[in-house]
């Protein structure tokens, strides 16, 4: 089933942000407009999933993004929807408790959010439908375990400073400690200035001053709202750790570009490496020198060139 969002339906979904992030959210609300002029609600099985998608056009190939854990779909990706709406059908997609995509299951699985955005997927460009699929960070994750179900339909993948097979619960442990914040999840969702400081240092490679009365805004607006959602996909993953660190994830099927920040702080590089060693055949690794957590936007361009000359 697809609803489509007009403006006068898509008030009732505006978070209560200050004057602020209201501003902001408009502005990154035109921006997907302007290039992804259908804001749709796709009811599948268990899910509610929200998407942004420009018209389709039977030339273009098809292209899924899935964001990271930080931010919704249209932020995320607010760099890259001009240059990718001119060279593919964009699918974009607030991940399930993120954004406007909601479900009463209480599941709180990778492999469910793929199962539900799959389904979203073949509701709006048919079942048959060949898809290239881009996940930055916990949306790397999850674009490797839509790898892992879907490979048969998948024509090529990227993944993006992903938690990906090697990202294991004592390198969280150890940068959580090195950062003096008591468990990774703090550096996710940050809960004090302090912690927040930590999550900018390790992810961000372009440090701007925010003052302390704007970070306690940021925190509660972009960070305390989910945060029972955040601590419960985190403690998923822990706690079926074994499964995400021995799954192959079908990666030595599907031609895949890896993308790293050297200096990400979040997943460290070290993960990419390990993904292209363990499939060398399949994977192609480039690494920004200068990024962090953050290659998409401090070296948009460059990513946007590099994925549409990749995928085409």
């Amino acid at each position: 089933m697809l609803i489509v969002c007009t403006s006068n339906n898509y008030a009732q979904y505006q978070d209560d942000y200050s004057y602020l992030f209201k501003v902001i959210e408009r502005k990154q609300q035109k921006n997907v407009q302007k290039y992804c002029p259908n804001s749709i609600l796709a009811k599948t099985s268990k899910a509610t999933i929200y998407y942004h998608t420009n018209a389709v056009d039977p030339k273009k190939p098809n292209l899924v993004l899935l964001h990271g854990m930080g931010l919704d779909a249209k932020t995320n990706w607010s760099k890259q929807i001009k240059t990718f709406t001119k060279n593919f059908n964009v699918f974009i997609p607030d991940l399930i408790y993120f954004g406007k995509s909601t479900s009463d299951t209480s599941n709180f699985s990778v492999e469910f959010q793929a199962q539900q955005i799959h389904e979203a997927v073949c509701q709006h460009f048919g079942n048959t439908a060949k898809l290239n699929i881009v996940g930055f960070s916990y949306g790397g994750l999850t674009a490797a375990i839509f790898n892992y179900l879907y490979s048969f339909k998948i024509n090529k993948l990227v993944i993006a400073d992903g938690p990906v097979k090697f990202f294991t619960e004592a390198m969280a442990d150890s940068i959580a400690s090195r950062n003096k914040v008591p468990k990774f999840t703090n550096v996710i969702v940050p809960e004090t200035n302090d912690q927040l400081k930590v999550t900018f240092k390790l992810s961000v490679s372009k440090q701007i001053h925010v003052p302390n009365f704007l970070k306690k805004k940021i925190i509660r607006f972009f960070f305390l709202k989910y945060k029972k959602y955040r601590h419960a996909q985190m403690n998923y993953l822990l706690n079926n750790k074994e499964f995400y660190n021995t799954c192959n994830y079908s990666l030595d099927k599907t031609n895949t570009l890896l993308i790293w920040g050297e200096k990400d702080g979040v997943i460290p590089i070290s993960v990419g490496y390990q993904l292209n060693q363990q499939f060398p055949k399949t994977t192609k690794l480039l690494v920004f020198k200068k990024a962090k957590h953050d290659a998409h936007f401090r070296n948009a361009k460059q990513f946007n060139k590099i994925i549409t000359l990749f995928l085409n």
